[in-house]
């Protein structure tokens, strides 16, 4: 029997590479189309302006559970047509990714449930293989815990809370809340994204109906009241709804989110920025989320705000509002409204879906956002594959990646899987590497025995590339270490010697799954090999297996992805 951990990435290796995806650099609403598809059975010429997003939790979702479940995962979209994923990074006050910022302030690094690993790496590595773009979700925002009376975060800096006009902590369906109109709270946040931005080679960042946001029964700290008597003359008024006073500290959110915008495109202009509020007026109304003004002021880059209705008649009636009184026809490409097809219990059935989706191209909407993945899978993956067969069979390009593959997918070196030992024209082999019991897609060289595996890195196209190797999972069985190196020339199998700048990856205590062991430049058509080398002094056997080249966006922002590469 196959060991379940080697079963499942090998599984993962056979498809790894062939999703890709579409895009656009330099957010251009000018951007020259192109035709490239994958894992599709119907080709356009035109690739649809489409977002086809799905939001990712931590919550009634077993997807970041691991390396194997997040890998499946981004497989079962990119077969089914989408083109991006939002994965939550920030939750009940904790980020799920190691945060020198969260350590600093309050010593905890990352959600307890998560210690030890990087969901969030992990998954900007499996989308990228499929072609997916990835987009971190910042679903808390300024809340700061659920029914916790603002749990480590208020404890540890109690002027941090928002208080109501009754000077208790600002509380509204359970979730309790900082002063999102401080500027330490605010500077807190958006160190929180620069962070995620600086960190990873992430698509872009995402607020939702928390970020930027704070209930308009928040906001009665006496700094803040002082300054707004100072600013406009006036008390502030014990109805937290009076217009004048809720669109005063709706515009300090809205000069945040442009200051968080212009903060996040000076790390990177190629950084989408997202946003999915509550629906206009009502979420500026009881949340101060002003998302009229956002687009008048050009502050997103994607809007999609959560039009979640129970019943689809007043689903509509929320996509009219939004059409009708809050977009121009310039924005509707940008617009992708936020759809509830899974909480708790609730599964959306088959004709609210179908009404739906309709309504969306009837009305000119461009794509949707759904809320969330696991609703695609529930039931035998029904919505799954209804989305795939009925709306999603043609790929599409986002709206702002129109010129460009921004996100091409990996491109892999197998081994080849049909002769005994025998290594594919990528590969060269020195020593006994032999099948494994375990995978098609693994060598197994001896302990005791020295050698070395090389694969030729060739790439379509002018870039920076990551290199990855698919390493076992340690509770595979006991394995030594393996030394990677980039060079020149392609060893040779009688003369070779381990270089002396060579990573050195313990593959017995390492995570398994894809792992960086390199970044290269290549031009096209260049080849340069990388070395797998394993030295004789050791005490267990070592595994060599596939290798992958993924095109590095933050480095590379005018590579070209040739249209000749296009399946």
């Amino acid at each position: 029997m196959e060991s379940k951990s080697f079963s499942m990435i090998a599984g993962l290796a056979m498809i790894a590479g062939l999703a890709v995806g579409t895009g656009c650099s330099h957010f251009k609403r000018d951007c020259a189309p192109t035709d490239k598809v994958a894992h599709k059975t119907v080709r356009a010429e035109v690739p649809p302006i489409e977002t086809r997003g799905v939001w990712i939790t931590n919550v009634d979702s077993s997807v970041m559970n691991s390396r194997e479940s997040i890998a499946e995962a981004m497989d079962f979209l990119a077969l089914s047509g989408f083109n991006i994923v939002y994965p939550v990074v920030w939750n009940q006050g904790y980020t799920l990714y190691p945060s020198a910022l969260m350590e600093e302030h309050f010593g905890v690094s990352i959600h307890p449930r998560f210690e030890g690993r990087d969901p969030l790496a992990e998954m900007i590595v499996e989308a990228h293989r499929v072609g997916l773009e990835i987009v971190p979700w910042f679903e808390y925002g300024f809340a700061t815990s659920h029914q916790a009376d603002g749990g480590h975060i208020i404890e540890r800096y109690p002027h941090w809370a928002s208080l109501d006009k009754d000077g208790n902590l600002t509380t509204k369906n359970g979730f309790e809340w900082m002063n999102a109109l401080d500027a330490e709270v605010q500077e807190f946040v958006t160190s929180l994204v620069l962070e995620v931005a600086e960190k990873y080679d992430v698509d872009g960042i995402q607020g939702d109906d928390r970020m930027p946001a704070m209930p308009t029964e928040g906001g009665y700290n006496p700094e803040v009241t002082a300054r707004y008597l100072a600013e406009t003359g006036r008390e502030a008024p014990d109805n937290h709804k009076e217009l004048h006073w809720v669109q005063w500290r709706a515009d300090i959110l809205t000069d945040w989110l442009e200051d968080l915008r212009d903060r996040v495109k000076a790390v990177d202009p190629n950084l989408a920025v997202s946003m999915s509020p509550s629906y206009w007026p009502w979420a500026r109304d009881e949340y101060l989320q002003d998302s009229k003004t956002w687009t008048e002021r050009g502050l997103v880059d994607s809007l999609h705000p959560q039009a979640y209705r129970y019943n689809v008649e007043a689903y509509k009636e929320v996509i009219d509002n939004i059409v009708d009184n809050q977009l121009t026809d310039a924005d509707m490409d940008y617009f992708a409204p936020g759809l509830l097809t899974n909480l708790g219990t609730y599964l959306i059935d088959r004709d609210y879906f179908i009404t739906a989706m309709d309504y969306h191209r009837e009305r000119g909407v461009k794509g949707e956002v759904y809320f969330f993945y696991e609703s695609l899978r529930r039931n035998d993956n029904w919505l799954g594959h209804l989305v795939r067969n009925r709306y999603y069979q043609e790929p599409s390009r986002l709206p702002y990646r129109e010129d460009r593959t921004w996100r091409p997918g990996g491109i892999q070196i197998n081994f080849d899987q049909d002769l005994q030992n025998a290594p594919s024209r990528a590969t060269k082999v020195a020593g006994s590497w032999g099948r494994t019991p375990m995978s098609l897609h693994f060598r197994q060289l001896a302990a005791g025995e020295a050698g070395f595996l090389s694969y030729e890195l060739t790439a379509p196209a002018t870039g920076i590339y990551d290199v990855y190797t698919l390493q076992p999972a340690p509770d595979a069985g006991n394995w030594g270490s393996v030394h990677y190196s980039v060079v020149d020339e392609n060893p040779s199998p009688q003369d070779f010697s381990t270089p002396r700048n060579a990573l050195v990856i313990d593959q017995n205590s390492g995570a398994g799954g894809w792992t960086k062991v390199a970044t290269v430049s290549l031009s096209e058509g260049e080849s340069r090999w990388l070395g797998a080398f394993a030295e004789a002094d050791r005490e267990f056997p070592v595994i060599g297996g596939p290798v992958m080249l993924l095109l590095n966006r933050r480095l590379s922002p005018d590579t070209q992805w040739p249209a000749s590469q296009w399946p």
